[in-house]
């Protein structure tokens, strides 16, 4: 039974260091690390300003998302982008804000244009869609999806 034990202890420790070594080693050292919880203080006039965090859901499986917004000192107009787990960001193209929320133009790798569309819920949370526009011929119909965000919390905020 102590053998047992022993036996056990020993493969938790190895692999604990070898998923630790994984996660190392996908980020890519030169680019700026993913924000881990330290959000951006709520913005009354600008209520999208934040970083966002969620779950992306689409008919082929569903995934985090996370998302940043800012405002302009200048004249209020947003900006902002995708933030990826390896440090990666991807600006969003042509974002727009109506009375409707927000949208905005992403390219697809695979050919198309994603175009997303939110909306807040409450004050600390939004919902969406996106759907990929002018879908190439292997991904008919086009694929779309849902969004579902909540604003992370920044020292200022809480």
């Amino acid at each position: 039974m102590l053998t047992r034990l022993v036996a056990l202890a020993v493969a938790a420790a190895v692999a604990s260091r070898t998923v630790g070594a994984q996660i190392a080693r996908t980020r890519d050292p030169s680019a700026a690390p993913m924000p881990a919880g330290g959000g951006i203080p709520r913005d009354a006039q600008h209520p999208y300003v934040g970083m966002w965090t969620g779950l992306r859901t689409m008919p082929m499986g569903a995934g985090e998302i996370r998302l940043q917004f800012n405002a302009s000192a200048t004249d209020g107009t947003y900006s902002g982008a995708m933030l990826f787990p390896n440090g990666g960001r991807a600006p969003h193209q042509k974002l727009t804000q109506s009375a409707d929320g927000l949208t905005w133009e992403s390219p697809n790798s695979g050919g198309g244009t994603w175009v997303y569309h939110v909306r807040l819920a409450a004050r600390d949370s939004m919902v969406g869609t996106l759907v990929l526009r002018d879908a190439p011929p292997n991904l008919q119909p086009a694929p779309k999806g849902t969004l579902v965000l909540t604003r992370m919390a920044s020292e200022k905020s809480k």
